[in-house]
């Protein structure tokens, strides 16, 4: 029987949860340059990934804004 993914991944379930409520703070940001803003200011202080930023700001069409 196969084991749940969090036994493989441990933490993926908290992960996708602070996630989750990120995105919808980024969602309640008015202006796309305030979104991305938002974005690289996580990244700065460390509370996202370098990927997690990229994958962001390509997922929300931040690249020229």
């Amino acid at each position: 029987m196969a084991r749940p993914i969090a036994d493989y991944f441990p933490g993926i379930l908290e992960r996708a949860a602070q996630m989750a409520s990120f995105q919808n703070l980024i969602n309640d940001c008015g202006t796309a340059a305030r979104r991305k803003e938002m974005i690289m200011t996580a990244r700065m202080g460390d509370l996202i990934t370098r990927d997690e930023c990229r994958l962001l700001i390509e997922a929300y069409g931040l690249e020229t804004a």
